[in-house]
């Protein structure tokens, strides 16, 4: 199972509105662009699917934006991820046994399900507070123009003006360009890998 650009930005998201919401105020999602660097476009996408899972609550006004619907401590991981992505189900069958004719005797789908259980009870083992309060007491940043990417993310290991040139081009062209920009950064670090290798 690989976990999608979508639900690991989601949860990035969430961190910084928990971390930026003080004293109940709503944080603009121009303060959780410039928090996560990620284009407010992309970042619109995702609070549409976490308001539909009461996860997150719009504030309208000038100075509205978005707070979280309940306590970080009552937010699971799991709930961030399944809302961005659906139930998390590592093969069809898991979930869905009328989907393959040999689940009913199938030697595998056991030990499938097993993993799907303990991926799900890791996300739910953990809440949102969790993940703010980790690493909270330090603000410092990296020194240099290196950006870190953050929950896996596609920045990682990248230089400041190719990480602008990438969060550029989603906020153009929207969530499908983040995959491909995240398998064309995963291609030259291989084919970079392959060069030093024949060295």
């Amino acid at each position: 199972m690989k976990l999608t650009t979508r639900a690991r930005y989601a949860v990035r998201s969430m961190v910084a509105i928990s971390r930026l919401s003080t004293d109940n105020q709503p944080v603009s999602l121009e303060r959780v662009a410039a928090r996560t660097r990620l284009s407010k476009r992309y970042l619109g996408q995702l609070a549409i699917k976490l308001k539909k899972a009461s996860l997150i609550r719009g504030v309208s006004g000038r100075r509205g934006g978005y707070l979280l619907a309940k306590a970080p401590e009552e937010i699971k991981i799991g709930q961030i991820v399944e809302a961005t992505i659906g139930p998390i189900n590592i093969v069809d069958c898991v979930l869905e046994p009328d989907t393959c004719m040999l689940s009913d005797y199938c030697e595998c789908r056991e030990l499938y399900s097993l993993v799907n259980e303990k991926i799900r009870g890791v996300f739910y083992g953990f809440t949102l507070a969790d993940l703010a309060a980790k690493n909270e007491s330090s603000k410092s940043r990296p020194r240099g123009d290196a950006i870190p990417g953050g929950c896996g993310g596609l920045l990682e290991g990248r230089t400041a003006s190719a990480a602008k040139d990438d969060r550029n081009e989603m906020g153009q062209k929207g969530s499908a360009t983040a995959a491909q920009v995240t398998r064309r950064a995963r291609r030259s670090r291989v084919a970079k890998t392959k060069k030093k290798r024949m060295e």
